[in-house]
């Protein structure tokens, strides 16, 4: 992050390097703006924020395929996944390897988001800054462009705190170190701190903070949130803020249980109600569901600028006509396999197929280039169906039963099975198996299981104890190079 951050503040200074772009009203929040507009007007800082949303697929300067995106266009949807339970390998030999050592936990080897998280921080504190400083803009359109980079903010540092630290009810050997907290825009190179990293209460209180800050300016007098998902929305904050109080635990879970009610009121993403529903909405090309969603673009919807994902790469490979595209090299598990119920919808969302090396795998079909061409999935990133999940376990956790089997039973009734019966530990352990089975593929089962405290099972390898130093990701060294005052996470 320090590395790159003179690139960055300079690139944002003439709030450039967030590559050519026309008005948020004409394209989605996939472009930014031409160098030389600057933060002091309205067009400026909303490309900036622009900036912003783009900083989420990867990181400026990715060297691999033209356009293609490593952080939500690759790392935080699959790599949770391969580190733990839900995913295989294929055949080596036969693969990109791509992902090989995170499916073993090799040491060292785990999610790598720093750059490309604290470029996302980087555009946000700047618009959060200029925001309040534009005399062109009324004021509802700088509440809605300081309440979009609040929740980016507040979504990242999530990110960061939950790879790079211990969930604060579960600190291993009294290590409590978070991510360092940047809060203000920086314009000068002159300007930049090196940071030590804040404790981990810290972090999750700045995150809570910030989202809560957006979600005052979203519900301000005359401010209208925005409708489509590919934006930060009055509705994904409270998704979000669901999310991270079922984090948080202990006495948090009414706050969660608000939290996903006004979520679900909001009007932002649609309860799909049938299994069939179900399978079709991973069809199209904005998921119904999704509460907030990050979009791609194949070079016929944006030719200035196409920019594409790894996912389907990674998950499918397939045939167009003599020719097979994509690795396919990251498959079903076994063990995720058996979990599911005869009858299951979502085992539908899943393809048999026999590779070019003639290994017969199962694939997700869930990011299979519902646009038409390989690689340009939207990625949703918050849907309905985890926060009924982040509901349904908080009300059980907070004993309220007949709630909490309420919201597991739509989930399960969708996918076309019976209601369960559970109460107890059993009926967390139902909703916690329920949430693998909902939300696999999608970047959650690694966390899911961290910030419980528990142990990574593996298919392939022992389980990894919690207490096992791999459980957290290692600082990158060249940040530690730059900046003396970062601590190292332990024995690496």
């Amino acid at each position: 992050m320090i590395l790159r951050l003179q690139k960055y503040i300079l690139l944002s200074v003439a709030v450039t390097g967030m590559l050519s772009c026309e008005s948020m009203l004409d394209t989605e929040p996939r472009t930014s703006i031409a160098a030389g507009t600057a933060l002091n007007t309205y067009l400026g800082v909303e490309a900036a924020l622009n900036g912003a949303y783009a900083a989420l697929r990867g990181p400026e300067g990715y060297t691999g395929s033209p356009g293609a995106a490593t952080y939500y266009g690759r790392e935080m949807v699959i790599y949770p996944e391969l580190l733990a339970d839900n995913v295989r390998n294929v055949n080596p030999g036969t693969c990109s390897c791509r992902g090989s050592a995170q499916l073993v936990n090799q040491a060292g080897s785990h999610l790598d988001i720093w750059e490309a998280a604290y470029a996302v921080i980087t555009k946000s504190n700047l618009v959060i800054d200029a925001a309040d400083l534009l005399e062109e803009a009324s004021d509802a359109e700088k509440a809605v462009l300081k309440a979009q980079a609040l929740f980016l903010r507040g979504y990242v540092y999530f990110d960061l705190i939950k790879t790079y630290a211990y969930n604060p009810n579960h600190i291993q050997n009294g290590f409590d170190l978070g991510v360092p907290l940047i809060l203000e825009g920086v314009d000068d190179y002159g300007k930049v701190e090196f940071p030590e990293r804040a404790g981990v209460t810290e972090v999750y209180a700045q995150i809570e903070k910030d989202l809560l800050q957006a979600l005052d300016l979203f519900s301000a007098e005359g401010v209208e949130s925005p409708a489509s998902p590919v934006y930060a929305t009055e509705g994904a904050t409270h998704a979000l803020l669901s999310r991270l109080y079922l984090y948080l635990g202990n006495d948090r879970y009414e706050d969660a249980i608000i939290q996903a009610d006004a979520a679900l009121s909001s009007g932002v993403g649609t309860f799909q109600e049938t299994p069939e529903s179900y399978v079709s909405m991973w069809e199209q090309a904005s998921n119904p569901e999704s509460m907030f969603e990050l979009q791609f673009a194949s070079t016929a919807e944006l030719p200035q600028n196409p920019n594409d994902n790894t996912i389907q790469a990674n998950y499918q490979q397939i045939n167009t006509g003599t020719t097979r595209i994509g690795f396919g090299d990251i498959v079903v598990a076994d063990n995720l396999l058996e979990e599911y119920e005869a009858g299951d919808a979502r085992r539908e969302v899943m393809v048999d197929y026999v590779r070019s090396d003639g290994e017969q795998v199962i694939e997700t079909n869930k990011f299979q280039g519902s646009k038409g061409s390989f690689g340009f999935d939207n990625v949703p990133v918050i849907r309905v169906s985890e926060v009924y999940l982040n509901r349904a376990e908080s009300y059980a956790r907070s004993g309220n039963e007949g709630e909490a089997l309420n919201d597991l039973n739509k989930i399960r009734n969708r996918a076309g099975l019976p209601d369960a019966e559970a109460s107890g530990n059993e009926l967390i352990e139902a909703i916690l198996k329920e949430r693998r089975l909902e939300l696999a593929f999608e970047g959650h089962r690694f966390f899911d299981l961290t910030r419980l405290g528990r142990n990574i099972p593996k298919e392939t390898i022992p389980a990894i104890s919690f207490g096992d130093y791999r459980i957290l990701a290692p600082l990158p060294l060249a940040e530690l190079d730059v900046n003396q005052n970062l601590e190292q996470n332990p024995k690496y």
